[in-house]
């Protein structure tokens, strides 16, 4: 019997210290799986977006990388126009490439290109032309002299391509050398033209001895006066006025109007009523 219970002992004893093997779950239920997707997601999704914003960011950097010189030449090229614009004169390519810290070499295509710039290869100047080539008093009033018409000019379309425009306009109308008409708010020249008379402000004794010479008839006969001009004067009542025209006198007789045959194949068809 010892012995009986000796074995059963180490038997429990052999259970107890043996390794417990773990269960493999087949089946899961499906609302454990959505649940695990969606906490993956969500844990992902934060990675995901950063590296969409870095793949953005570093292709948006390649665009301006490649696209840099170009930009770069395109503000050199306005800069270079404002310098020529303010010149108001023949500028020198050397000049130019010492304001633009650059070689003017790779400018020249593009500038050959603008309209209002004049490049001259001869003397290697570029100048900025402008709407009538006017760029100081003298050659503003030579402008204004040669006109046929008496057509004033618009200050706006003077100023683009000569800055001293307003300060030239306002001595020569110093100088009443030309007129001036200017903006009611702001005052600023609208139109220039050239004084082809005489001193402004004032009236030719020529002028003056003819008004003095015509007389203007009494309050009393100028009613008759108008009336033998053939005027109504504002005093008289038009209906009270006799006509010169014989009534019935001067009219015209209407002359009878005749049938126009126009089909002639049909001439002898058609009878004449002396319509």
């Amino acid at each position: 019997m010892s012995s009986l219970s000796d074995q059963l002992s180490s038997f429990k004893k052999k259970v107890k210290s043996a390794p417990v093997l773990q269960r493999h779950v087949v089946n899961q239920p499906s609302g454990a799986g959505q649940k695990r997707e969606s906490t993956e997601t969500s844990t992902q999704s934060p990675k995901r977006k950063k590296t969409a914003v870095a793949i953005a960011q570093a292709a948006a950097a390649a665009s301006a990388a490649n696209n840099a010189p170009n930009r770069h030449l395109n503000t050199m090229i306005m800069d270079a126009s404002e310098y020529i614009k303010r010149a108001d004169k023949p500028v020198s390519f050397d000049d130019i490439a010492s304001y633009l810290s650059t070689d003017i070499d790779s400018l020249l295509p593009r500038l050959l290109k603008i309209d209002r710039i004049q490049i001259n290869m001869t003397q290697k100047t570029a100048q900025y032309v402008s709407v009538y080539g006017i760029y100081s008093k003298e050659d503003l009033l030579t402008f204004l002299r040669r006109q046929e018409t008496y057509q004033g000019i618009p200050v706006s379309k003077l100023k683009d391509g000569w800055n001293g425009c307003l300060a030239a306009i306002e001595e020569l109308e110093k100088e009443q050398l030309v007129i001036v008409t200017r903006t009611k708010k702001e005052n600023i020249p609208r139109f220039v033209w050239a004084n082809t008379g005489g001193p402004l402000g004032g009236i030719d004794e020529e002028f003056i001895a003819i008004w003095s010479q015509v007389k203007v008839p009494d309050a009393a006969d100028l009613p008759a006066k108008l009336l033998e001009a053939g005027l109504k004067p504002t005093s008289v009542d038009p209906a009270t006025i006799k006509s010169n025209k014989k009534a019935g006198g001067d009219r015209k007789q209407k002359k009878p109007r005749r049938g126009k045959i126009t089909n002639t194949h049909l001439g002898g068809l058609l009878k004449d009523f002396g319509m």
